[in-house]
């Protein structure tokens, strides 16, 4: 069956605008033009023995000449190869400026012509590479606890001691003793986790082992209340000055395994005359004795008022 007339008309304008577009785009490809691009670039050296601290430049921004084609693949990165900087000193190099960098370009990128460079200078900081072994440790006071929990048993970190590799600058600054920061949040049971030693990002440092076993148990407190009556020490013998209210409330907390009753007579809660404040007459109300299960006991007043008997 035939096709209708209007189609074939539609095919030869499609196929006629097809063939003028891809003749302009390869006679424009053909001829010489300006642009700007960002042409990759990587530095050479040692990398053995030497590390870059920060991330190197990865290209620089140029204005060229050259065929169309070419620009268009450089556009692209169509097999673009970089321009290669060889460090002689690297260590002791911290910049290269323009001066130094348009030769290179220059030659590297012979089949363009460098019109201008936009890249003012190319920062470098490279430094040698060195190891250091240190001991791990973990602060307890920084671990984010879940509210009412807290920490029943010694930290273990498994191995105790790592080699820390980097750039030398870093390692100095390094203490013997490296803290480990656990990004757990709200823990609320018994930790056992390999965890990494949370380096510094931003530059190429790294340890062996690269994670170490951290584990640690922790429990539900309890929070309890009673009263009390607080010790009278080195108030005067003839009982002319004590304690207007010599009853304290004493709140604290207790593991929820090991919840038990206790009384006010497993507490002792001295006020001691000689540390009295004259200019408001009282004096602080301080526990001397608990029970060792309890942790983090408040004393409710925790300063009392002093009478004196006329």
């Amino acid at each position: 069956m035939a096709e209708p007339k209007s189609f074939t008309s539609w095919k030869v304008v499609i196929l006629c605008f097809i063939g003028a577009t891809t003749f302009w785009f390869f006679s424009a490809l053909g001829k010489n033009y300006n642009y700007r691009i960002k042409y990759p670039i990587e530095f050479v050296f040692d990398t053995d023995s030497l590390i870059a601290v920060k991330p190197l430049p990865q290209y620089v921004d140029i204005d060229v000449s050259g065929g169309g084609w070419d620009l268009f693949k450089e556009s692209f990165w169509f097999g673009t190869d970089p321009v290669m900087f060889d460090l002689e000193n690297p260590v002791a190099i911290r910049f290269l400026t323009r001066p130094t960098i348009l030769p290179i370009l220059t030659e590297e990128l012979s089949h363009y012509r460098v019109n201008f460079l936009y890249t003012d200078t190319l920062f470098i900081d490279i430094d040698r590479k060195s190891s250091k072994k240190v001991i791990l440790d973990i602060d307890s006071a920084q671990l984010s606890m879940e509210d009412d929990y807290r920490l029943i048993s010694p930290i273990s970190i498994m191995p105790d001691t790592a080699v820390i590799y980097g750039p030398t600058s870093f390692l100095d600054t390094l203490k013997d003793i490296y803290s480990i920061k656990l990004d757990y949040d709200e823990i609320d049971e018994d930790f056992t986790k390999s965890v990494d030693l949370n380096l510094p990002e931003g530059f190429e440092i790294y340890s062996e082992p690269a994670e170490v076993t951290v584990e640690f148990s922790v429990e539900q407190f309890i929070r309890f209340e009673l009263e009390s009556v607080v010790e009278m020490i080195n108030f005067p013998a003839d009982s002319s000055v004590y304690v207007t209210y010599p009853e304290v409330k004493l709140q604290y907390l207790i593991q929820e395994s090991k919840e038990e009753d206790l009384y006010s007579n497993d507490f002792k809660v001295i006020v001691d005359y000689g540390m009295i404040d004259k200019s408001d007459s009282t004096v602080p109300a301080i526990v001397i004795v608990q029970p060792e299960q309890v942790i983090e006991v408040e004393v409710i007043p925790d300063t009392l008022s002093i009478s004196y008997e006329r």
